[in-house]
């Protein structure tokens, strides 16, 4: 016995020496001031060099910098302003106590950059005021290295950031950047100029679960609605900004997934929406978002003087799906939901037009016509073929599949609107990279893609691609729609149909690619109304008791009076039922813990930081 127990010390003691350095003791220390130089001192040196788990204390004043500081590679520390933050789930935005320590930077300057692996301690900023002397700054960078088991935990809370007044080089649209992390941005005050479409955070997860590059692995997975496999923003208050976009340098991007949840967006002009993100298009490689959560939040459009006092659309992603459920917008609106597909209109990045020619959509690989162009009138869309094809009226127009013309010369092409016996009229204009028509002479060819790559809405995992450029073989993306419900919108938006969903090509169609209730509709009286669990309308919310008893395949109910993962107090429930098959209903989402575990000093329970060791044993041999 004496023995094994000796073995077991000597086993227990070799393993310490390997755990070692995350076994570090974590310590808090407090700069001498504000001032770059000071805080720097017990970061980078040489006072202390920062450790893994370490807090950093900044005190209160007021300092400009004219550098920035690069925490130390492969580390998670806590750098902490000056006050008491915010918390709770009845604050929106920062603690004004948090405002004391107030950090004012020069033109070109990244203020904090950290670099955080899976496995360290969770990375914070907190509890301070951040603001440009200039117009071209980066409020702060974090790219985080994920691993198979998940990627690192980051929480920013109680920052004041405002005064950005203009794009820079890298960071495009956003005010601050994170790439490959999970955790939470909670209970910040964020304000932008006006029409700026200025984004909190720009955001990827290139190397999703620690795997390749580009988005290429979250792509190929599940969506994990419910889980902690997001970056969340919840309890800010944003004016003029909105959360996120897609299209940075600062950080590798492509795969994003966020949940935007219970914030204050007011003072929203024409630009300003609450997430936004680039496709899988114009930024080349990379993949546009992937999945997205949009629930609980207050959106109020002033406009401006330009759009006649509308915004745009409350939100926007060119590619991904998501849920969107419990928002209160009001203002007036052009759209509520933009959920577009660039690639069907044109050809503006390296994965060619989704127009039947691209191998990275769902082609049927049928070539319906093959022929030149006559004549083409710019300001109609309508192009005139040679010869006499006689073809029968709009037999090129077909909901949920549509043609569309190749312009083989150009390489680029469009869906078509409509057709006469030997004209087309086609979509021209809407984006990046859009096609402007064709030239009189110009080949063409009539083809027919399905489903585009990542398109706008209705799709989710496929094939795994790696590689610069990747195999030009077909994602197979398995059909995966959004959902919308519970939104209530003050006025209807008036470009919109009756979901709130907007799209803009002819392969998205209602109760197949996506699933809505009709605008302000209101909750279950019975079991048949105002939804019947048919497509008449596609989903409906209210007790579990007023579900209705048979459903089609496909459609959706949320139940009010189901879960427990609002530990906000007294506030509302719910989970979200599919129906499977016919007459089937199955749980298919329930949201993640509320507030996230984070705010509260917690860890995320999926992707989760491993503890640390144990301290202060003793092996005692007999």
């Amino acid at each position: 016995m004496n023995r094994l127990v000796y073995l077991f010390a000597i086993f227990f003691l070799a393993s310490s020496l390997f755990l070692a350095p995350s076994a570090k003791a974590q310590a808090t220390y407090t700069a001498t001031s504000c001032n770059q130089v000071d805080v720097n001192a017990i970061i980078n040196g040489p006072k202390h060099v920062a450790a893994n788990g370490d807090t950093i204390q900044i005190p209160a004043g007021s300092c400009t910098w004219t550098s920035g500081i690069t925490v130390p590679a492969g580390i998670g520390i806590s750098i902490i302003g000056a006050g008491t933050p915010n918390s709770t789930a009845s604050t929106y935005g920062a603690s004004a106590s948090c405002s004391s320590t107030v950090i004012s930077v020069a033109n070109g300057l990244t203020v904090f950059s950290m670099s955080p692996n899976y496995g360290n301690s969770p990375s914070r900023l907190s509890c301070m005021k951040l603001q440009p002397g200039g117009t071209s700054d980066i409020a702060f960078v974090v790219r985080g290295t994920c691993a198979p088991g998940g990627c690192p935990n980051l929480r920013v809370d109680n920052l004041t950031v405002s005064g950005w007044t203009s794009n820079t080089p890298t960071n495009s649209y956003g005010i601050a950047a994170v790439g490959g992390m999970f955790g939470v941005l909670d209970h910040n005050t964020v304000s932008g100029a006006v029409d700026s479409g200025h984004q909190f955070v720009e955001f990827g997860h290139a190397s999703y679960l620690g795997v390749g590059q580009y988005g290429d692995n979250s792509w190929a997975q599940p969506e994990s609605y419910g889980s902690a496999n997001f970056l969340f923003f919840e309890n800010n208050q944003f004016s003029g900004v909105g959360t996120t976009e897609s299209e940075t340098t600062a950080v590798p991007t492509g795969g994003g997934r966020i949940v935007v949840r219970f914030n204050q967006f007011i003072n929203m002009d024409n630009n300003d929406q609450m997430m936004s993100g680039h496709g899988t298009e114009s930024n080349g490689r990379p993949r546009g978002p992937r999945a997205f959560e949009l629930y609980g939040n207050t959106y109020t459009c002033t406009g401006d003087s330009r759009s006649s006092n509308h915004c745009d659309t409350a939100a926007a992603q060119r590619s991904g799906t998501g849920l969107v459920w419990g928002n209160s917008i009001t203002g007036g609106l052009n759209t509520g939901v933009k959920l577009n597909t660039y690639r069907d209109q044109g050809n503006p990045g390296g994965w060619g037009p989704c127009d039947g020619s691209s191998p990275y959509d769902a082609n049927d690989g049928v070539t319906y016509f093959d022929g030149t162009v006559s004549a083409w009138n710019s300001s109609t869309g309508l192009v005139t073929v040679s010869g006499a094809p006689g073809w029968s009226n709009n037999q090129w127009v077909r909901a949920g599949a549509p043609y569309s013309l190749h312009d083989v010369t150009q390489n680029n092409g469009t869906e078509i609107g409509s057709n006469g016996p030997n004209t087309l009229t086609i979509s021209i204009g809407g984006g990046p990279g859009a096609f402007r028509g064709p030239n009189v002479g110009d080949h063409i060819e009539i083809l027919r893609a399905s489903a585009c790559l990542d398109q706008g809405a209705g799709r989710g995992a496929g094939m795994l691609y790696s590689g610069n450029p990747a195999p030009q073989t077909p994602a197979n993306e398995v059909l995966s729609p959004p959902y919308m419900w519970m939104n209530t919108f003050a006025s209807a938006p008036s470009w919109d149909s009756n979901t709130g969903f907007s799209v803009n090509n002819g392969r998205i169609i209602r109760n197949r690619d996506f699933y809505a209730e009709n605008l302000n509709q209101g909750a279950q009286s019975n079991n048949m109304t105002p939804f019947n669990g048919s497509t008449t309308i596609g989903v409906g919310h209210g007790t579990l008791a007023n579900r209705p008893s048979t459903c089609t395949a496909g459609v959706g109910y949320w139940a009010t009076d189901q879960g427990s993962w609002n530990q906000s107090g007294g506030a509302e429930q719910g989970e979200f039922y599919v129906c499977t098959a016919a007459n089937t209903w199955t749980l298919s989402y329930t949201p993640y813990t509320y507030p996230h575990p984070l705010v509260s000093g917690g860890s995320s329970s999926a992707g989760a930081n491993p503890p640390n060791p144990p301290t202060n044993l003793a092996a005692t041999v007999q």
